[in-house]
């Protein structure tokens, strides 16, 4: 029989040594996309995948957790941008359930794909913002998996708001210049729903 260890994610390094001012509020939606934004450029630069999120307080504009794709180097599928800040963003307040601290946005350079939607679901946060669209990142072949054509209606039936289209060609860009690995892009996508 195997030994289980706990499940330990990895993050990125560079993240460990991230320079930024961390009192310093973002209060319009715009300095938050182009934080996001930035933080995926960054994610390329280190070998990580071309997506970046991070929560804020959704009244103070105070940054949480931010969040990258580190797929590939961290040898996980989980390690998606979403569900990295998502994740810190809970072990920063002590609690699976964001709500009970306040009310969160998460911020995401892409529309999430099938995994992110079903996580933020549970988190807690009271609305998204989304950067490029979905089909964006598909355009340069990744492989969002099957999501509801409602999946807006459906997050705000559940009480999070949905902003889309937030600086998108900024967040765009950041996708075309990714040269990395596409994972996941074997996956067959026939069978799902349209």
């Amino acid at each position: 029989m195997k030994y289980w260890r706990d499940i330990t994610l990895p993050i990125p390094e560079w993240f460990k040594t991230w320079v930024i001012d961390v009192s310093k509020p973002f209060p319009e939606v715009e300095q938050r996309m182009s934080l996001v934004i930035d933080l995926a450029r960054m994610s390329i630069k280190n070998g990580g995948g071309p997506f970046g999120a991070a929560v804020f307080n959704q009244n103070t504009g105070e940054l949480i957790a931010p969040g990258v794709n580190w797929v590939v180097p961290g040898k996980s599928s989980l390690l998606h941008a979403e569900v990295m800040a998502l994740a810190l963003a809970e072990q920063a307040l002590g609690s699976y359930e964001l709500a009970s601290h306040g009310s969160f946005e998460l911020v995401t350079s892409v529309e999430p794909c099938c995994q992110c939607l079903g996580v933020l679901m549970w988190t807690g946060v009271a609305s998204i913002v989304c950067g490029a669209r979905s089909e964006d990142a598909k355009a340069i072949g990744f492989n969002e998996g099957p999501r509801s054509l409602h999946w807006e209606r459906e997050l705000k039936q559940r009480g999070i708001s949905v902003t889309r289209e937030v600086m998108r060609s900024q967040a765009v860009e950041v996708l075309q210049s990714y040269t990395g690995e596409i994972y996941n892009s074997q996956l067959q996508a026939s069978n799902w729903p349209k």
